[in-house]
């Protein structure tokens, strides 16, 4: 037996760590998620599957609407089948729905399994396939994936409203996400549909479930349908220990696996067309610890129908009947009766006003005034007092009564201003009304800028004249609260049709370099003025020049 145990489980604490290391985080993080009142709670579990449950079998109970519930497990069965023994870790998650139903799934992130009979096939039960793994015809799968389970249990009848047991409905599929080369897989898609009864007494637990389970059919293979059956008990021993045992049955509904070609195993080892369909029955003990909602437990499995190494000629002695079973959980519990609550007390003899504020206007410029006005009643008609409040500010309207004036301080900011009523009796109400008080905008700042001066019968920009362009993109960057008209000037040299085109160009010149360096164009307008509008004397040629401009005249947005 020892050397069994160094065989199926030497390893087991390594993998088993890294598979429930990410289902145990969810776990510890579903607690808060779904805070339970503990008076309107039992302890409760997460099956393997994963709704509510003992370990193997589920209860009738499910958890409340929008609680969840998650759980880390790791769980070894035997079977006759190839001697096999099967490992799965993994996680399970639930989550409440309608108060009535729980949605669940289980993840087996982790399976092994370990076919010890040798040859892999032979005659009997003891060289058959797995109905739930019937794609197993190595000696050792190796670690992969299981396929995912995913179900809902609805609630028929619950002992929280005094039903005499409880009573649900349950179905699951069973989805080929393992590895069919390992054998980790069903190699197709399954489920089953079943009943289940429970009954608690205090926080004992007793169960029972019935399942018609629909196995698929993989390559090559046809497997029978059946039935799985389970009985169990949870009961507590000491405080938070509680111990539970199971009894877990399989009954095809045929006596044969067949095969439409004979498979080969890896010892070169040949199946029949037909082999034997078997009927596992199982043995399940385990304890757990458990306090607010998180419990961790061991146990094993026991294979009650498995031959012996004896009977098929297998002279190792190894402990082919029994597993182990780990796990780590958390459910918020599932509810129980509740007498309704006794009625209310009576009302207290005094009963508090109400008070509402408005105010008018309720935004203002600094030492501006505020019409406030208290909005007071009493449901017993006592005689009110009034009294207002404010950390800034001054009441210029008085400070004891229903309607106030309050102006406003010299600071701009948000004032509560608050008034608290009192009936007399020992009874008051308080409400505030926020006012903004705003400071004056600042006064605009008025721009002026330089001609843009060009060359004779030129349009180009002179650098000069890029100097006094960038500083009107700083300004106009700076204070969006203007626009530019662009003035296009010219010297009395030449045509007036002339003249006129060519100041044109130097205020589009201008318009141009300003949109370069990233101003709206909706802020700039040009205009012409060709010779018309000459600022200097144009009788000399030293004034004359400066004739040849672009003015920049400043319009401020209204």
């Amino acid at each position: 037996m020892v050397t069994h145990l160094r065989k199926h489980y030497s390893g087991q604490g390594r993998f088993w760590f890294r598979a429930a290391a990410a289902a145990a985080a969810l776990v510890l993080l579903a607690g808060p998620a779904a805070a339970q009142e503990e008076e309107n709670t039992r302890p409760a579990g997460v099956t393997f599957l994963g709704d509510t449950g003992l370990w193997f079998v589920p209860t009738a109970e499910v958890l409340a609407a929008g609680t969840v519930s998650a759980s880390a497990q790791h769980a070894t069965l035997n079977r006759e089948a190839g001697f096999t023994a099967i490992q799965a870790s993994g996680g399970t998650f639930a989550v409440g729905a309608g108060g009535r139903a729980e949605i669940f799934a289980s993840i087996p992130l982790i399976m092994r399994l370990d076919r010890d009979i040798r040859p892999l096939f032979r005659s009997g039960n003891a060289g058959s396939l797995d109905l739930d793994y019937p794609l197993a015809t190595r000696e050792f799968s190796g670690s992969a994936m299981g396929d995912i389970v995913v179900g809902v249990k609805v609630n028929l009848l619950s002992e929280r409203t005094q039903a005499p047991a409880a009573v649900a409905f349950r179905g699951w599929t069973r989805l080929p996400t393992g590895s069919e080369a390992s054998g980790t897989s069903g190699g197709a898609p399954g489920g089953g549909v079943g009943l289940v009864v429970s009954k608690a007494a205090q926080n004992a637990e007793v169960a029972l479930h019935g399942d018609f389970q629909f196995r698929g059919n993989p390559d090559n293979l046809t497997v029978p349908n059946g039935f799985r059956f389970g009985a169990g008990v949870g009961a507590p021993i000491a405080g938070p220990v509680r111990v539970f045992g199971e009894l877990l049955a399989s009954a095809p509904l045929g006596d044969e696996i067949t095969v439409r070609s004979p498979l080969m195993a890896r010892d070169r080892s040949m199946s029949g067309l037909s082999l034997p369909a078997t009927s596992p029955l199982d043995l399940v003990a385990g304890v757990q610890v458990q306090g607010r909602g998180i419990a961790f437990g061991g146990g094993i499995t026991w294979a009650l129908r498995h031959a012996s190494r004896s009977m098929v000629d297998q002279s190792l002695p190894q402990a082919d009947r029994m597993g182990v079973i780990m796990r780590l959980t958390y459910h918020p519990g599932v509810r129980v009766y509740t007498p309704p609550p006794p009625p209310p007390p009576p009302p207290e003899p005094n009963r508090p006003p109400t008070v509402s504020v408005s105010c008018d206007p309720c935004e203002v410029m600094v030492n501006e005034n505020v019409n406030l006005r208290a909005d007071a009643s009493d449901p017993d008609g006592d005689a009110l007092t009034y009294r207002w409040n404010a950390p800034a500010g001054q009441f210029t309207g008085g400070a004891d009564r229903a309607t106030t004036t309050w102006q406003a301080p010299d600071n701009a900011g948000p004032v509560p201003v608050s008034v608290t009523v009192s009936d007399g009796n020992g009874g008051s109400a308080s409400d505030t009304a926020n006012i903004t008080v705003n400071a004056p905008p600042p006064p605009q700042r008025d721009w002026m800028f330089e001609d843009v001066h060009f060359d004779f019968d030129r349009y180009s920009l002179r650098p000069v004249a890029l100097e006094v362009l960038n500083e009107v993109v700083e300004a106009m960057m700076e204070d969006p609260n203007f626009t530019i008209q662009i003035e296009g000037h010219t010297c009395n040299i030449g045509t007036n049709e002339y003249n006129l085109a060519l100041g044109d160009r130097r205020a589009d010149a201008v318009e141009s370099y300003l949109t370069s360096r990233g101003i709206d164009a909706s802020r700039l307008q040009t205009i012409t003025y060709g010779e018309e509008r000459p600022a200097h004397d144009n009788a000399r040629e030293e004034t004359r020049r400066l004739n040849r401009r672009a003015a920049l005249v400043v319009r401020l947005v209204q």
